[in-house]
């Protein structure tokens, strides 16, 4: 055999050492990211450990379909259903009121994974309006830990609480202006409001204002100052 047979041979040799080792260096690089992975998901000390519970499946409906949640989310401000009590990542709920009738009060109860229970409250939400409701107690929402299940009470009334036969409401940012419209002085009024913000009541309760009295045509404007972040709407009026 000539010499440069042997170094061609060689050399043909030294190409098929080099892809073999080639495809082990793969096999093992395929197998060590493979047990990584693995070891990632199964163990909580690694930082990588899944939820026990994927959570709610959203909409996620309530009272048979007449509200509807269709967010749960982490909230980090002043919280208004809990006295304007700052708090970081706040158990906070979008809820719609699907019913076709003024949502009277809701008492609601958010179950998450590991059993933890977070209470929200909401009033005086009229058909079709979504409100952002917050934890009533500023409890944190951990996305780790995600909401397994929501639980209502709620109460509905047939028609809007606002007097409508009596009294005329126009509002303009904070400003909400009552007209007396009965023909007759009224006494002794009080006028709920919901702050309206991105086309959301923010937070689940309401602000209260007394209106002593309301002569016959007359108008009175209040000032809902609560409501400094969006507009006021005014959602329930009442008489003693």
């Amino acid at each position: 055999m000539s010499k440069q047979k042997r170094n061609g041979t060689a050399k043909k040799s030294g190409r098929i050492l080099l892809i073999v080792v080639t495809i082990l260096a793969l096999f093992l690089l395929v197998f060590l990211i493979w047990k990584l992975i693995d070891r990632v998901g199964s163990d909580p000390q690694s930082g990588g450990a899944q939820p026990a519970e994927s959570g709610i499946e959203l909409p996620y409906a309530l009272e048979d379909g007449q509200l509807e949640v269709t967010s749960v989310f982490q909230y980090t401000g002043d919280n208004p259903d809990c006295g304007d009590e700052a708090g970081e990542d706040i158990a906070a709920l979008a809820v719609t009121n699907k019913s076709g009738r003024h949502l009277t009060s809701a008492q609601l109860i958010a179950k998450l994974a590991d059993g933890t229970e977070i209470r929200f409250t909401v009033a005086d939400v009229p058909a079709g309006q979504t409100v952002w409701v917050f934890a009533a107690d500023n409890s944190r929402y951990d996305t780790a830990n995600p909401c397994a299940s929501i639980g209502c009470d709620a109460q509905f009334e047939a028609g809007a609480p606002l007097l409508a036969e009596q009294i005329s409401v126009s509002v303009e940012e904070t400003a909400v202006t009552l007209t007396n419209t009965s023909g007759k002085d009224l006494e002794n009024l009080t006028v709920d409001c919901h702050c309206l913000l991105n086309d959301a009541y923010f937070g689940g309760r309401t602000y209260s204002y007394a209106v002593p009295s309301i002569v016959a045509g007359g108008s009175v404007t209040i000032q809902a100052e609560e409501c400094y972040l969006g507009e006021a709407v005014v959602v329930r009026i009442t008489q003693d």
